[in-house]
């Protein structure tokens, strides 16, 4: 019987902290997403792009082509953003779709490939596009 009180007591701390570290990897998930949306949401793509690819190492004129990129293909300001749509694949791999638009309609879509292995997520892979149907399908 107290055999069997102890391994409950096991599994539930050890489901807690299982619990807690997911939780603690979803807090710092969207903590770097809103940073992320934000620079995104102020053109600046290259430190965007720095942030969540850290091996990418990109100069400053590297950053700056870019943010005047991002700025020529899209003149006026993104008014909001947004995941389109998010998924959990195998493995500890998980997709997401973001949008970013502007008030005259204009739509820029991100697809994020992402990597966690124990404490450590990783982003794999960047796609951008203005086509809706581009990256949809793959959900």
């Amino acid at each position: 019987m107290i055999k069997n009180c102890l391994l409950s007591a096991a599994f539930v701390l050890t489901a807690s902290a299982s619990l807690e570290a997911q939780t603690n990897l979803r807090t710092q998930f969207n903590q770097a997403l809103a940073l992320f949306n934000e620079l995104v949401m102020n053109k600046e793509i290259g430190e965007a792009i720095d942030m969540i690819q850290p091996d990418l190492v990109l100069s400053d004129s590297e950053k700056a082509e870019y943010n005047a990129a991002l700025s020529e293909a899209f003149p006026d300001p993104f008014v909001g953003s947004s995941t389109v749509q998010s998924a959990t694949l195998k493995s500890g791999f998980r997709q997401e779709m973001l949008a970013y638009w502007t008030e005259g309609g204009d739509y820029l879509y991100l697809y994020i490939v992402m990597h966690t292995q124990g404490a450590q997520q990783q982003v794999i892979h960047v796609e951008h596009t203005t086509t809706f149907s581009k990256f949809i399908s793959r959900f």
